[in-house]
């Protein structure tokens, strides 16, 4: 009887070393594939990642040089262009990177009052700052600009981006704060500017 429980117990101990066995190898197996995987995948993208510099390198040396030339004149041209906008460069015209003051509230001015008044006098550093606020009333009421107190001329004309518009910002900050002199003739111009301006938008 005891031999035949021993013989037994051998019988299953080794069934579980051989199920032990099965899994180990199995395991192995599933280390051999996902490994193998891993490494298919990892040179798919080097060959992938090669491929593309090879098309880009390719591509570069098949544009004449004139064209990179072109377009490198092109990007200089935007930078500038940007830079005139926003008043950075000093090439003969005044910055509009100025605060405004309170007494610039668009919607707390009389324009036809204050015209009349200026007209009489012969104001026209009055009438050149009533026509570029009243310009920017009309924008703002067309919803073309998003008008604040707190805001500078150089904001707003970030937001037009419009030749004319610069021209009568810039006009209007040498005036205003420049101190420059007005005359008959700029007061025309910026009426001239206003009408391009508010071209197409409601007044």
């Amino acid at each position: 009887m005891d031999v035949m429980q021993n013989d037994s117990l051998a019988a299953e101990l080794a069934k579980g070393h051989g199920y032990k066995r099965s899994l180990a190898g199995d395991k192995l197996k599933d280390d051999d594939f996902f490994g193998s995987v891993n490494q298919t995948v990892n040179q798919a993208v080097n060959d992938a990642d090669h491929n593309f510099r090879d098309a880009l390198r390719d591509f570069i040396e098949a544009v004449p040089i004139e064209v990179w030339f072109i377009l490198l004149l092109a990007f200089l041209a935007f930078i500038f262009y940007r830079l005139y906008l926003r008043g950075i460069l000093g090439w003969g015209f005044t910055s509009t990177k100025v605060e405004v003051g309170e007494d610039d509230n668009i919607y707390e001015i009389d324009f036809d009052k204050d015209n009349q008044e200026a007209m009489a006098k012969g104001d026209y550093a009055a009438l050149v700052r009533l026509v570029y606020l009243g310009t920017l009333r009309s924008l703002d009421q067309a919803q073309r600009i998003v008008w604040r107190i707190y805001k500078t001329p150089s904001q707003y004309d970030e937001e037009m981006a419009k030749p004319a518009f610069h021209q009568m910002t810039r006009e209007f900050v040498k005036v205003r704060y420049g101190k420059y002199p007005a005359d008959k003739a700029l007061y025309e111009q910026m009426l001239s500017w206003q009408q391009q301006v508010l071209e197409g938008g409601h007044s």
